[in-house]
């Protein structure tokens, strides 16, 4: 059988779990070498054992010495990539005056900084195999950004204007760019590290603003909806290019 993505090369960040590790399976079903790129050693094993044709990479994304590191060991690998897709992404629920030093410098440097990092190692690798493709994963919450999820929806807010960007500066490069920007998924551990305490204060907000019952209103989609808008974009023939594409839940 014919798969889409035979001998290409493929880098995923945030690829351990949830939506990046959904995608990362469904490249390497069509043939891709998947580079699993993340930050939890033992999760990010585990991942790329049960991916056929995969390797780990112990990355964090938001370190420039650590992303080179990465994208060093893609070019001694296989000399070439074909596709990133900028996955990882973290988020705390906090105000602004009441945000640390510590939340504001990660979400940061993971949200913007790591794509950024990412795509500036990717692109002569790309470059190495006559052009490809740079997918950067963004947030429905960009269009209507959260009290106390502030600072994330403005750090793919500007991931959403580099990508609009780098559509321009990579043609000449044959490397297209898609921003795909997701809703409500199932399975993302995006709260899973939460403090109790500033999620419950959180909600509250939420509810008496009116944005507990937008947030409700859908069932989540499976991560798999993601995975498929990936691969749809990723396969188009040469000469066309899906630049900007929405997967929302709908109730």
């Amino acid at each position: 059988m014919n798969r889409a993505l035979e001998g290409k090369v493929a880098a995923v960040t945030g690829a351990s779990r949830g939506i990046g590790l959904v995608v990362a399976r469904a490249l390497a079903v069509e043939g891709a070498s998947v580079a699993l790129l993340a930050r939890d050693k033992d999760r990010l094993a585990l991942a790329a054992d049960g991916i056929a044709d995969s390797f780990a990479l112990r990355t964090d994304v938001g370190d420039p010495d650590s992303v080179r590191d990465a994208f060093a060991q893609i070019r001694r690998r296989h000399g070439h990539l074909d596709l990133l897709v900028n996955n990882a992404a973290v988020a705390w629920p906090h105000t602004i005056e009441a945000s640390t030093d510590a939340q504001l410098q990660a979400e940061v440097a993971t949200n913007l900084l790591g794509p950024i990092y990412a795509i500036r190692e990717a692109v002569p690798l790309l470059r190495a195999a006559g052009g490809g493709h740079i997918v950067n994963v963004s947030t429905e919450s960009v269009l209507d950004p959260f009290p106390h999820l502030l600072v994330y929806a403005a750090t793919k807010a500007a991931l959403e204007t580099l990508s609009a960007g780098l559509v321009h500066e990579l043609k000449r490069e044959r490397i297209r760019v898609t921003l795909l920007r997701a809703g409500r998924t199932d399975g993302s551990e995006f709260r899973a590290h939460w403090d109790p305490d500033a999620a419950a204060r959180a909600e509250q907000d939420w509810i008496a603003g009116g944005f507990r019952g937008r947030i409700s209103a859908a069932v989540p989609q499976p991560p798999e909806r993601i995975a498929e808008a990936v691969l749809f974009a990723v396969t188009r023939p040469e000469g066309s290019m899906i630049d900007v594409v929405n997967v929302r839940a709908c109730s």
